[in-house]
């Protein structure tokens, strides 16, 4: 990710830009996990409360091949074991408090511990929101979780009301394989920096993206870069945005999704903007 970083930084120079009137969507990064258990169905019901069109995730496979919600391979975090996904049943997952960990004091109370939050696996997401929109980042560069993914948005016929998100070259162009096209995909690492070389040294022209959607770091992202994407037809998506100057300076980028932990933020700094 370094390496990308500043690959990307280099690349990504500040000149001229053209006006335009966007409509930018609010993208629940892990649900509203800046005040609740992230990648909990109490998160994202509550990100759809407060305004959030679309619900980011990141999947990886359980040991018996379900698709999990969690961000991170190992349950540290979140659960407060070392234990890795990979390495656990389902039944075993759904044992786990998926919000024991979580705390907005830094650890002088846990307020979720007890609760009856689990992780979901994505068959239970697409259940409870079967109208949802959701963005589903791969995790792992691995292609048994791509087949996966495809297999379980394909029974949900979810092919219209997802895009698919990794950094990954090889989980990604399995995956892409797979779909045929029919699921949005994002760029990942080596595509990005293939489009922010091809764009600084002049050669922007000649760059064919074979991805729908650019999601970006916001501190290195500027306005021409994002106009560059656009009008190749290319969605550009901000991450991870929960500052809320950053969130006025994403709005006046003209981009089409703000990724945050804080959809009501987004949401108000839109209406603010005459955006909702």
């Amino acid at each position: 990710m370094k390496i990308f970083m500043r690959a990307l930084a280099f690349c990504v120079l500040c000149v001229g830009y053209c006006n335009q009137a966007f409509s930018i969507e609010i993208l629940a990064h892990r649900g509203a996990s800046g005040e609740y258990p992230q990648g909990t169905e109490l998160a994202f019901d509550r990100a759809l409360e407060q305004g959030a069109d679309i619900l980011e995730l990141d999947v990886h496979l359980s040991k018996d091949y379900f698709v999990i919600i969690n961000h991170d391979s190992d349950l540290k975090d979140n659960v407060g074991i070392p234990e890795k996904i990979a390495d656990l049943t389902l039944g075993e997952i759904k044992t786990l408090d998926a919000g024991h960990e979580f705390t907005l004091d830094n650890g002088s109370s846990y307020p979720f511990r007890g609760q009856g939050l689990t992780l979901l696996t994505l068959n239970e997401l697409f259940e409870r929101y079967p109208d949802g929109y959701f963005n589903i980042e791969i995790k792992p560069n691995d292609k048994t979780l791509s087949e996966a993914l495809w297999q379980v948005i394909a029974d949900y016929r979810m092919e219209k009301q997802v895009t698919v998100a990794s950094q990954h070259s090889k989980a990604m162009k399995y995956f892409r394989e797979l779909s045929g096209g029919q699921v949005r995909t994002s760029a990942t690492i080596s595509e990005l920096i293939e489009a922010s070389l091809a764009w600084s040294t002049g050669f922007g022209w000649a760059f064919q993206p074979k991805f729908d959607v650019a999601q970006l770091p916001y501190s290195i992202t500027t306005k021409p870069y994002v106009r560059f994407f656009q009008k190749k037809g290319v969605a550009v998506d901000l991450w991870t945005v929960n500052n809320e100057d950053h969130i006025e300076r994403s709005i006046s980028l003209g981009v089409d999704g703000i990724i945050g932990d804080y959809p009501g933020r987004i949401y108000r700094a839109l209406v603010d903007a005459g955006e909702r």
